[in-house]
């Protein structure tokens, strides 16, 4: 590679090399999982609220069948209709994978994209899985170029979104290292997210999930098309990192090239919640275990965690079931009380349940120095360390840098089915369900997508 190429350029090239034909056998397990996983957490999410409005917003606009969408029936429409609508599904439940590093949603923003631009194209497996994990490497390197610093305002995965998703449809389309630059260009300006909606809870977490596959999309065709790009929209002085990011780490768009892909650094969630939530969750998972506590013999628990957990989920007045997804208080509270945070355990009446209200009240969320210097030094690292206080006098302490799910504490086979079907089979039924389930696990040996969503 030239040493005159620019960042974004020679990201370009890096990613346009990547071929699941030299991937690994453990890349192209973990590929797998993270597809079945969204699958699995869309299918669930297409009955949610949010997701039956987008679906009445797309109701009278359907002017072609080009792909599948993930709810019951797979219907079908344009690739952009699906793209968007698969990206709301999956993510409206907050059960959706993380890259750490990046502190982004990478399978919402990439396999969106691969599913439904790969069934118009007639892919095979082998393709959407090279596909997948180049929108994820570039989602990651992006994502870490301008987190944890940006991270305050910019809700990371909608601001890298365009670029992975983008990245895929280049790949499937077999842009040339040129089309993959102006690709990027075109993404990068397209690049939007806004923490805000936290405050009150509201829906907009889904469009920028929505908005980034259609984003990326876009930038690829037109790409395809000649239309040119920011060849340094990432580096630039008027660039995306220096536009978003306080604290830039230019560096990170391409240390390590050629070693290991990004994929397999991936985290898959088993709480309906932030993710930011999780090690504080199963710390209560853990405790309770192994100790036997009620909810009346707790004085008051202390949640000592980084800052940007903090920043995120500490919310002790949550205003709906959603803005509870994103309450540190509520989750301890609930996982105490209901021994549960499925999806089901984020509703009206498990938020004025009494018992819940009363615990929520006595935790303490707080910044712990050496662990928020921990998170910047290892951003892969998002340690909690509970302290409950029992009214015997007693303390029990508990401290998780890795829950489960995480890469460093990973999710098996067994435990990604049992996901799955826990999430789909009383939406699409057990037959349709464990089709569905033989096909993604035998990704690589189909020849056209389309396949995968035959006589379901």
């Amino acid at each position: 590679m030239k040493e005159t190429m620019g960042l974004t350029q020679s990201l370009a090239a890096y990613l346009c090399s990547l071929d699941a034909s030299k991937f690994s056998e453990s890349v192209i397990d973990v590929t797998k999982m993270c597809i079945e996983d969204f699958v699995g957490v869309a299918i669930a999410g297409s009955v949610k609220r949010e997701s039956e409005i987008w679906k009445k917003y797309y109701a009278k606009k359907i002017t072609a069948v080009q792909a599948s969408t993930l709810q019951k029936g797979f219907v079908g429409m344009t690739v952009e209709q699906a793209a968007a609508l698969n990206a709301v599904f999956g993510h409206v439940m907050d059960m959706d994978d993380v890259n750490n590093a990046s502190i982004a949603h990478l399978a919402v923003i990439t396999i969106p994209t691969a599913l439904a631009l790969g069934q118009e194209l007639e892919k095979s497996g082998m393709d959407i899985i090279t596909a997948v994990a180049a929108g994820y490497e570039a989602g990651s390197r992006i994502g870490e170029a301008i987190n944890p610093s940006s991270y305050k305002y910019w809700h990371t995965t909608g601001v890298v979104g365009a670029f992975s998703s983008g990245t895929t449809a280049a790949k499937l389309l077999e842009l040339n290292e040129e089309e993959m630059l102006h690709c990027l260009g075109t993404a990068g300006t397209q690049a939007a997210g806004l923490w805000e909606f936290l405050a009150s809870g509201s829906m907009s977490k889904v469009v920028h999930t929505a908005n980034a596959n259609l984003c990326g999309l876009r930038s690829a065709e037109l790409a395809q098309l000649g239309f040119t790009g920011a060849p340094t929209i990432l580096e630039g002085d008027r660039g995306f990192v220096h536009a978003l990011a306080s604290e830039a780490h230019l560096e990170s768009l391409t240390k390590d090239f050629g070693k290991k892909l990004r994929i397999e650094e991936n985290s898959f969630k088993p709480y309906a919640c932030c993710r930011h939530t999780h090690s504080a969750n199963y710390c209560i998972e853990k405790i309770i275990s192994s100790q036997r506590i009620q909810p009346e013999d707790i004085l008051s628990i202390t949640d000592e965690t980084y800052s940007t957990a903090v920043q995120t989920t500490n919310n002790p007045y949550p205003e709906n079931p959603y803005a509870a997804k994103f309450s540190l208080q509520f989750c301890i509270a609930a996982a105490i009380v209901l021994r549960d945070l499925s999806d089901k355990a984020f509703t009206v009446e498990n938020m004025n349940d009494p018992r819940i209200r009363s615990l929520m009240s006595k935790i303490r969320v707080t910044i712990n120095r050496d662990l928020d210097e921990e998170f910047r030094a290892d951003t892969c690292r998002w340690a909690h360390r509970l302290t409950i206080c029992l009214k015997n006098g007693k303390t029990i302490m508990e401290q998780i840098d890795y829950p489960i799910g995480d890469f460093k504490n990973p999710f098996d086979w067994d435990m990604a089915d049992q996901k799955f079907t826990s999430l789909v089979e009383n939406i699409i039924g057990a037959e349709s369900t464990h089709k569905l389930l033989d096909r993604l696990h035998r990704l690589e040996t189909i020849q056209n997508i389309k396949d995968i969503f035959k006589d379901l």
